[in-house]
């Protein structure tokens, strides 16, 4: 339930996997990788790009598929980061959507980054969450992924994807 990161200087105004192309964690995630530590994954939605260190659900797949059944449990763990979500904006109202903090993009920043860490300290010393927290699933438009990467890199990420898929299988 720990925020290890948050950029919002985009202030929803791009795709989240724009920001995340532009981010200082992608770099570094990207940088381990190619310097052979592969073992690191970072689970994403549908709206981000397949890479090997970026795990994302399969597109369309079929009911009752191998396919279907590694993006149920893909959601469950996703769940997580959607709680993580629910209880920021729980605790720190202004941070809802149906809100606007009429402040300059600078200042808006500033109030997340704060959110973001008062929540940590709130988790470190068990803080109670507060009740009756609604997950918000975000919707995703699936039909937009920006192209990040190279080829090779994508095509070793669906080998990945597709082994932990037939992991699950034999299970």
């Amino acid at each position: 339930m720990m925020i290890k990161a948050v950029n919002g200087r985009f202030a929803g105004a791009c795709h989240d996997s724009h920001v995340w192309n532009l981010s200082s964690e992608r770099q570094y995630l990207q940088t381990n990788y190619v310097n052979g530590e592969i073992g690191i994954r970072i689970l994403g939605d549908s709206g981000y790009p397949l890479e090997p260190w970026l795990l994302t659900p399969y597109r369309n797949a079929a009911e009752n598929s191998a396919e279907s059944y590694y993006n149920y449990k893909f959601s469950k763990a996703r769940s997580l980061i959607e709680r993580v979500f629910g209880v920021l904006k729980a605790r720190f109202r202004c941070l809802l959507a149906a809100r606007e903090l009429h402040y300059a993009p600078e200042k808006v920043v500033q109030i997340l980054n704060v959110c973001c860490a008062l929540h940590n300290i709130c988790t470190i010393f068990n803080v109670e969450s507060p009740a009756n927290i609604a997950i918000e699933v975000e919707e995703v438009d699936a039909s937009y992924t920006e192209t990040i990467g190279n080829t090779n890199e994508t095509n070793i990420a669906k080998r990945l994807r597709d082994q932990i898929k037939n992991s699950m299988i034999t299970l």
